[in-house]
């Protein structure tokens, strides 16, 4: 298992957190010269209670045990929310670089997981993998967003079709959908980034996509319950869905996108339309 690619992501993140944040934000005086933008390293580690040096090393990606306690300390140091504390815990987790095995990520969902996305019509709805691959769709998901049997099987990935010319064309709302899509990819694998698949799909995708290239290295973590997203279909027009996540409860790590209609909208009549045709 290549710890490195672990240390050196817990690194950037620090990294990218750190220049994020102003003097202003965390009680120091305003510098009108830097030469570097947000707080410096011994900033950080003044303001957690820690010695620069080791600080710096942490940074540095280099191999050195971190404690709980200080942990906490650098995420109320560097205003982490919720989401990113919980990041920042499983990247220096000696538990997760043991064991980030993903189960049943190659299974095929049970008959009763395509059941209930069937009976979501006229909804999309789709389950994923803990990978984000796309495991089960049903037939409004291919009315919304086009027909996934026609996606090669490995490119049925949340990120792959998010950063693909169909899905910028296709949803109005672009850039902030993906990069809530992308965020949250980020927030729920972090167990894994030392994993080839993980790094492999970082790199496929960093190489065909500039925008995916420039928004993974800003580490942006968020796990958002909701989102709204504005779909131009060419057969109907105007959309407006909102997404939700739900987590299947059979230790599979699967979830399930639901997109349902956004209340006061045609929406609703739209998806009943797409379902009749």
């Amino acid at each position: 298992m290549n710890y490195d690619l672990r240390r050196a992501e817990l690194a950037d993140f620090l990294r990218t957190r750190r220049m994020a944040l102003q003097p202003e934000e965390v009680g120091l005086p305003t510098r009108t010269s830097r030469r570097t933008p947000g707080l410096r390293r011994e900033d950080i580690a003044d303001l957690a209670g820690i010695s620069s040096c080791w600080y710096s090393q942490l940074e540095q990606a280099r191999n050195i045990r971190v404690s709980g306690h200080v942990l906490t300390s650098l995420a109320r140091a560097l205003r982490l929310n919720s989401e990113e504390r919980d990041y920042l815990l499983t990247l220096a987790s000696e538990n997760a670089r043991a064991g980030a095995n993903i189960p049943g990520d190659g299974a095929r969902p049970r008959p009763a997981l395509q059941r209930v996305l069937d009976s979501q019509l006229p909804h999309p709805a789709c389950a994923l993998s803990p990978r984000f691959n796309i495991l089960a769709w049903n037939q409004a998901r291919t009315d919304v967003y086009g027909d996934l049997a026609e996606v090669a099987p490995a490119h049925r990935h949340l990120l792959w079709l998010f950063f693909s010319d169909h899905m910028r064309e296709l949803i109005q709302n672009w850039e902030p959908s993906a990069r809530s899509v992308l965020a949250e990819f980020r927030a729920v694998t972090g167990a894994y980034v030392h994993e080839p698949w993980f790094t492999a799909l970082v790199g496929e995708l960093s190489e065909n996509s500039l925008d995916f290239q420039k928004w993974w290295l800003q580490h942006e973590i968020g796990r958002h319950g909701v989102s709204t997203r504005q779909v131009r279909h060419p057969a109907v027009g105007r959309m407006t869905l909102e997404e939700i996540t739900l987590v299947v409860d059979d230790h599979s790590g699967r979830r399930v996108l639901l997109e349902m209609p956004q209340p006061d909208t045609d929406t609703e009549e739209k998806l009943t339309a797409l379902s009749r045709r």
